[in-house]
């Protein structure tokens, strides 16, 4: 039986958080169509009776969900510097049909390659545990010291879908209250 879902809409500016962070934004490259969060970009959304980020794109490049660190960052401004160094990692529960990379980004960077860690794409609920030690690849090395926001980037779409798509159900960082 099939059981067709109705359009989560999401708020422009949130009266939801999730573990403490309430920007959770949708991103995408100028050819990758959004699908969710329908209208702006903020991607929390209330599901049955649960805080969640969550998004859905038709991608060409990427489609991310970001958010910055220090939930006192002003809407629509840089995210602020946050001291990561005594963190040693981050826990995610999330649900993905594609692998996620997980960016976490120095402050006042935009573009290029950033230290970053990949989730496995995965049907159910699932959390992961991810070092910083584990993060890589990025143009400079980690500086915990001057990090200012986490991206989950999708880059492609699912084999069995036309689409990706991202729900995220906790976001913990180890030695850090938001």
């Amino acid at each position: 039986m099939l059981v067709k879902a109705s359009p989560l809409l999401a708020q422009t500016t949130s009266l939801l958080v999730l573990d403490g962070f309430s920007q959770w934004l949708s991103g995408h490259d100028e050819q990758t169509q959004q699908l969710q969060p329908m209208q702006g970009r903020q991607a929390l959304v209330r599901k049955r009776g649960r805080v969640e980020a969550y998004v859905k794109f038709k991608v060409k490049s990427y489609g991310e969900l970001s958010f910055p660190i220090d939930p006192r960052t002003p809407w629509g401004e840089e995210a602020r510097k946050v001291d990561l160094s005594q963190s040693r990692w981050v826990r995610i529960r999330y649900r993905a049909n594609v692998p996620v990379v997980v960016q976490l980004r120095q402050t006042g960077t935009h573009g290029g390659v950033h230290p970053h860690s990949t989730l496995p794409a995965c049907s159910r609920y699932r959390t992961c545990t991810l070092y910083f030690s584990a993060f890589t690849g990025g143009e400079t090395p980690l500086d915990l010291t001057n990090v200012a926001k986490f991206n989950l980037a999708l880059l492609t779409n699912a084999p069995s879908d036309p689409y990706a798509e991202l729900s995220v159900r906790s976001f913990e960082i180890d030695r850090y209250t938001p």
